[in-house]
């Protein structure tokens, strides 16, 4: 510390504002040239009224007006940091509304304004008024960031309040001087209280406040870049409407379960909507739209967790059922078929009831996926043919073709 004492003041604070404009420039020309999110500007601000607040010290003996400023400007860093991370972090209810933050600061201003009006000459007094406020605005801060839920997950926002916290730690020891020199003069003001350590550490303050708010806003790109990539995985591998895998992706997820389970143990069901094109025609495609969502939501909550339900197109659907045998496959589809009727007697629609068609085959041991969804769409066919609202099993006979296993027909639907 002593070392530091013995710097040449003048030319460390020159340093620091040479910084500060720096800093602030640098964050002014991102924000001008990159993207940036809410709040961003006021950590811009903070740096420039914290460069003013500088300047405006230059001034402080022939002006005094200037002293009192550049007070008010000094102590609010860390109060319009505050303001820019609850514009950033708009989700998360912090325990104090943003009024909050300018009772804090004005509190903080008037404190030091009075103990300067009363004694201008007593600078134990003013540096002590000014640390306990600074102190104040700091620790207030410290205590806003914590309640921000995201500063759990994000490491700059961690670091940003380890950041707050030693604000508060670093100026212990002047406040603790100032009180001690309260009401006694000072001979030389121009190195009291650790003066030059306090210029270093504004220096290293600024240039941390400007690579955290930096680090921020390219971390919530990154977020916002991931969250897209999610977004367009999901357009791609679903469906929108019933939030089932599309063909494409349901293909790559049965290929992949059938190559992990026993040579003959899934069961591949397929099924499409009775009556589904009148009732678009008839009542529009939103009563379409509603019975696609209706079959998909009952499909889902029938089958099990390792099944897998997909949206072919259209009222198409499909479902491979791991260890199961087609007989137990059927007893689903029944279930299935049951419960959809069921729910359109609840809703007591005046709409035509619909109904399943349902194909079910066993996949065969090397058989691919297209090959077994083939069979199924031709079991599904030939329950049509059969009457509708019907479950076909299909098997293969010894010259390749389909051959009908068992039938069920389905209780009928309400007229």
């Amino acid at each position: 510390m002593a070392v530091l004492e013995n710097l040449h003041a003048p030319t460390l604070f020159f340093t620091t504002i040479v910084v500060m404009a720096t800093a602030a420039s640098i964050m002014t020309y991102v924000g001008l040239t990159q993207r940036t999110y809410r709040g961003f500007w006021w950590w811009v601000w903070a740096q420039w009224l914290n460069l003013a607040g500088a300047v405006c010290t230059l001034y402080r003996y022939e002006h005094p007006a200037m002293f009192a400023l550049s007070v008010l400007l000094a102590l609010q860093w860390p109060i319009t940091m505050l303001v820019g991370l609850r514009r950033f972090y708009v989700r998360s209810e912090l325990p104090v509304p943003p009024w909050g933050d300018q009772v804090v600061l004005v509190g903080g201003f008037l404190w030091w304004l009075l103990v300067w009006s009363h004694a201008p000459d007593d600078a134990g007094g003013r540096v002590a008024s000014f640390t306990m406020s600074s102190i104040a605005g700091y620790a207030y801060a410290s205590w806003m960031v914590w309640s921000i839920r995201e500063w759990r997950d994000s490491p700059h926002l961690k670091a940003f309040l380890l950041f707050m916290v030693l604000g508060v730690g670093v100026q212990i020891p002047r406040l603790i001087e100032g009180l001690r020199l309260w009401g006694h003069p000072v001979a030389d003001t121009r190195t009291f209280v650790q003066q030059p350590f306090l210029s270093l550490t504004l220096t290293v303050a600024v240039i941390f406040a400007v690579y955290m708010g930096l680090l921020l806003t390219y971390e919530r790109t990154e977020q916002d870049l991931r969250e897209s990539q999610r977004q367009l995985r999901l357009m791609v591998d679903f469906d929108m409407l019933t939030q089932l895998p599309n063909r494409r992706h349901f293909q790559e997820m049965a290929q992949q379960t059938v190559r992990l389970s026993p040579p003959g143990a899934c069961a591949l069901m397929l099924f499409d909507i009775d009556g589904f094109k009148h009732l678009n025609e008839v009542h529009g495609h939103a009563a379409g739209d509603t019975a696609l969502r209706m079959v998909s939501g009952v499909a889902r909550s029938m089958l099990r967790g390792r099944d897998l339900v997909g949206r072919l197109g259209g009222d198409q659907f499909i479902a491979l059922l791991p260890d199961t045998t087609p007989h137990d496959a059927l007893h689903v589809a029944t279930r299935m078929a049951r419960l959809i009727d069921d729910k359109q007697r609840e809703r007591g629609s005046s709409r035509e009831a619909i109904g399943l068609s349902v194909g079910i085959i066993q996949v065969q041991e090397q058989e691919s996926m297209d090959h077994a969804m083939h069979r199924a769409t031709e079991a599904v066919a030939e329950a049509k043919r059969r009457g509708a609202h019907r479950a076909v099993v299909a098997d293969v006979d010894a010259q390749g073709d389909l051959a009908v296993a068992t039938e069920q027909a389905f209780t009928p639907a309400r007229s």
